[in-house]
């Protein structure tokens, strides 16, 4: 990993920045760094880029400005961010009367590939995000690449690829988060306590979430989706085989009481489960993971 550093002198903006050149292994098996720094603007000026093999993250840390993407302006202010895809033609601008302060990582990888296409359908399609009250683990994720700078190794390389995991999580986690918190609040605990009541049907915490947020029930799932990256039924099910292992390991109960103990319909259910999931029987899982089976 090479790296070169800039400090921008046509008093446009006062900048810091470091280039990367991966190695054959990170570009080919991780996630890395080609760009990253910070930058104060000292007069508004568009910075046009397309074609890029890349995806930008950047976060307003003072000031505030604009980008337009896939033709539309968007507004940003301290606190905000963005992530966009540099194959398409963006631009982004400090404002006129309130420059900006930027810190910014350009990057690729497979992984960051399939992520934002993920990140995008579950942010409505937008680029911004509002940090809020993760903006200072977005902060201390980019201050730790920014340690990695002059390191040319495969350690440095491995250390940056783990820290884009955390920053593309975040970001996931934030992806149409205000929303759930706003129309949605406490889903996760209302579908939880439904879980956990005895001889309770899917289709009685479906009745029961559409009461208590008066709404058609595909759109509290695509919120619990967009949160949380399953559907409700999706994670329901998680639930209850996870509740199945733990008795199949460490109860000698049969495996009608089983199912019925995990919430589920019944046995059919269970072995459905288990051969979709775990790709074997109810019986083989106790028979490989049970530790009271000796033999």
């Amino acid at each position: 990993m090479s790296t070169e550093k800039l400090f921008d002198g046509e008093g446009i903006t006062s900048s810091e920045r470091y280039f990367y050149t991966p190695s054959a292994f990170a570009r080919k098996h991780l996630c890395y760094v080609q760009e990253l720094g910070s930058l104060k603007s000292l007069k508004p000026h568009a910075s046009v880029r397309e074609n890029l093999e890349s995806f930008l993250f950047f976060v307003v840390r003072a000031g505030s400005g604009c980008v337009r993407y896939e033709g539309k302006e968007i507004e940003l202010k301290s606190g905000d961010a963005v992530l966009l895809d540099c194959r398409e033609h963006y631009e982004h601008e400090s404002s006129v009367n309130n420059p900006w302060e930027l810190s910014w990582v350009h990057f690729d990888g497979a992984r960051a590939e399939a992520v934002y296409g993920l990140f995008k359908k579950e942010n409505g399609g937008q680029p911004r995000i509002v940090l809020g009250r993760r903006e200072e683990a977005v902060s201390r994720l980019l201050a730790q690449l920014m340690e990695g700078k002059g390191e040319n190794s495969l350690r440095a390389e491995l250390k940056a690829d783990a820290l884009l995991a955390q920053l593309l999580l975040l970001v996931m986690e934030m992806a149409g988060e205000r929303q759930e918190e706003t129309d949605f609040d406490g889903l996760r605990e209302e579908v939880n306590a439904g879980l956990s009541e005895a001889d309770i049907t899917l289709e009685h915490i479906h009745e029961r979430l559409t009461q208590r947020y008066k709404t058609d029930f595909s759109k509290i799932d695509d919120a619990f989706r967009a949160k949380y990256g399953i559907s409700i039924d999706g994670y329901a099910a998680n639930r209850m085989l996870n509740k199945a292992k733990e008795l199949l390991r460490f109860t000698i109960e049969p495996i009608p009481a089983v199912a019925a103990a995990s919430g589920m319909s019944g046995e059919e259910e269970l072995r459905r489960l288990f051969q979709e999931n775990e790709q074997m029987s109810p019986e083989d899982y106790r028979k490989k993971w049970a530790q009271w089976i000796k033999g």
